[in-house]
């Protein structure tokens, strides 16, 4: 099968960046604090399970994703490692670098611990966190992705997707050895792992040959009826995501006296305790990626009973292409644009009224990116194309 774009796993990345920017982000340093006209479970609800299901579905399409691409399977030689590791190197770390070094004079960390500082280059910060407190924010993100990564390489080259559920329990207890003996391994990377795993495996049957046999069957169907799979889906991960979400914020409170899934883990849970934690929230996150993808896929289905298919793949493929750039530099631009606000117009971002200032000002954070972005593959494709003519004459 060929690499292939799906518009509704391209969206449901736009939505969870939407979710940390406007939900998480801008309410809590950025501008007025929305939260307080909340009751507690309300609290719960946007920020606590947010948080969970906007990281959660960033890490579930990052493994369904790097699986979906043909180019990312197989890699049983040192050659394709390599090359899969240097495309993840490319992508990932001079645009992190540059968002590092800025984080140090917008975000608050200049005086940052230099030793501290060391890790979060070469993305260890989720590693060492135990010995040194919480990571920067938001780029906590890169240390976790960037593990998964490597954690890929290994489950790929079993050859089996049959072998990577038993594999990727053995490499979990590894790390659970790690923090165990070394006390290494922030607790996050526990959260979301299983994510990851469940995106390969979903991809995997996505790509296989028995899903793709189902599929032709679907197709001969009316194109009225198809549009019941989703919308059944949806209407089913919403219920499960309204009562996983009370279940556990009932749970959290008869179990823990908070709601707070930081301070809990704070209280160093035993093993046990821990992994039901972990469960809860995961299936918290799986009904929301049920909920929100099958959501997308029936709209897109009834959009191309209107629209060309090209045109709307097009315009959210655009978007969607700038939300690593937005992720990471958001809160440089939101820093920079509420200092503006405040400063120069003497605006107070605490009153109700002026969040929807910073609200306005979101769409043009993706523009911004979307050119950060632009430029940052442009010039490695340039540096290619050098590196090619140099090897050319060379070998002339």
């Amino acid at each position: 099968m060929t690499n292939q774009k799906l518009p509704e796993v391209d969206i449901f990345r736009i939505i969870s960046i939407l979710i940390v920017v406007i939900a998480i982000h801008i309410p809590i340093s950025y501008a007025y604090n929305f939260y307080l006209d909340l009751d507690q479970y309300g609290v719960f609800l946007v920020n606590n399970v947010g948080i969970y299901v906007a990281m959660g579905s960033f890490v579930f399409v990052s493994g369904f994703g790097l699986y979906l691409n043909p180019n990312n399977r197989n890699l049983r030689s040192s050659k394709k490692i390599f090359s899969f590791l240097k495309k993840r190197f490319i992508k990932i770390f001079p645009l992190y670098w540059i968002a590092i070094i800025l984080f140090l004079f917008f975000v608050g960390y200049s005086d940052f611990d230099p030793l501290y500082l060391m890790y979060h280059f070469f993305g260890l910060q989720i590693v060492v966190a135990p010995h040194f407190g919480p990571p920067m924010l938001t780029l906590w993100f890169i240390g976790i992705i960037l593990i998964y990564y490597l954690i890929y390489v290994i489950l790929n080259s079993l050859g089996s997707i049959k072998l990577i559920i038993p594999a990727s329990i053995c490499i979990l207890f590894f790390f659970f050895f790690l923090s165990g003996v070394f006390g290494l391994v922030e607790n996050r990377f526990y959260l979301y792992y299983s994510m990851f795993i469940v995106g390969i495996i979903v991809a995997s049957i996505y790509t296989s040959p028995l899903y793709n046999r189902i599929k032709e069957r679907l197709r001969t169907i009316h194109p009225t009826v198809l549009l019941l799979i989703p919308l059944c889906s949806a209407v089913l991960g919403f219920i499960a995501l309204c009562f996983l979400t009370q279940f556990t914020y009932s749970s959290f409170i008869s179990e823990f006296g908070n709601y707070n899934l930081s301070f809990i883990l704070q209280t160093n849970p035993d093993f046990f305790e821990l992994v039901t934690i972990i469960l809860r929230i995961n299936l918290i996150i799986l009904a929301f990626i049920l909920f929100t993808i099958s959501s997308f896929n029936f709209v897109f289905r009834v959009f191309r009973l209107i629209f060309p298919k090209r045109k709307i793949e097009s315009a959210v493929s655009v978007t969607a292409y700038s939300t690593y750039s937005v992720y990471l530099f958001h809160r440089v631009f939101l820093a920079i644009f509420i200092a503006f606000l405040t400063i120069t117009l003497n605006l107070n971002m605490q009153l109700r009224g002026n969040f929807y200032i910073v609200i306005i000002f979101v769409p043009f954070i993706f523009v911004f990116s979307y050119f950060i972005q632009k430029a940052s593959d442009g010039l490695w494709k340039l540096v290619s194309k050098f590196k090619k003519k140099i090897i050319t004459s060379l070998n002339h």
